[in-house]
């Protein structure tokens, strides 16, 4: 009887151990969600996927910018950039930049350029391979994603990806958008993950 009870506390205690971690994580993230919002980012300079050099305010000078914080093995950053492709397609005219930081390892930032390309992304793209960048926002997992005013105020920050949502996303950018060169006519965020179902894949290349 004692040894069944034995190994049950050691199964238990394994099991939390794993467990542990994840639940520090996830009450960090949320923490740090609601501490960076109203808070302004420094104008940090970043290298870009072309090796030129650029700095955040370079991409919010016309409205609000997305900085999303990615990588190329992680399937949900797949699906969340699919969809920002098409915000940045539609909402260009209404003021929004899309930045797509890539936070591959360097072993593995050759990844990046052709995973880019494959999709035909238009959206500027920034690698981030010491994690600098991320470190300074407080991004603890993958995707993060960052709404950030002309002024350089966060507005908004989401953790991790689900379905649905995008529409938490949107209705935070109708706030500070230019409402009459928004561009609803194609808006089909279903019809483009078909086109690119291959986006939740890390790619062999």
């Amino acid at each position: 009887m004692f040894k069944l009870w034995e190994e049950l506390y050691i199964n238990i205690y394994l099991v939390m151990k794993k467990i542990s971690p994840i639940l520090i994580l996830f009450i960090l993230q949320l923490f740090a969600s609601e501490t960076l919002v109203a808070k302004k980012i420094d104008n940090a300079r970043i290298k870009m996927l072309n090796g030129e050099y650029a700095k955040l305010s370079d991409f919010n000078s016309n409205g609000p910018m997305i900085i999303n914080f990615w990588t190329t093995w992680w399937p949900l950053c797949g699906r969340q950039l699919a969809y920002l492709d098409q915000l940045n397609t539609n909402f260009k005219d209404a003021g929004l930049q899309v930045l797509a930081v890539n936070a591959n390892k360097p072993n593995v930032l050759k990844l990046v350029r052709p995973y880019i390309e494959k999709r035909k992304y238009k959206f500027p793209v920034s690698v981030d391979p010491s994690a600098k960048l991320a470190k300074k926002l407080g991004v603890l997992g993958y995707p993060t994603l960052f709404i950030v005013g002309k002024d350089g105020t966060i507005l908004h920050k989401s953790n991790g990806y689900t379905e649905g949502l995008e529409n938490e996303y949107l209705q935070e950018l109708l706030k500070y958008l230019d409402s009459e060169n928004i561009d609803y006519g194609d808006f089909e965020y279903e019809r483009q993950l078909e086109e690119k179902n291959d986006a939740s894949v890390t790619v062999d290349f």
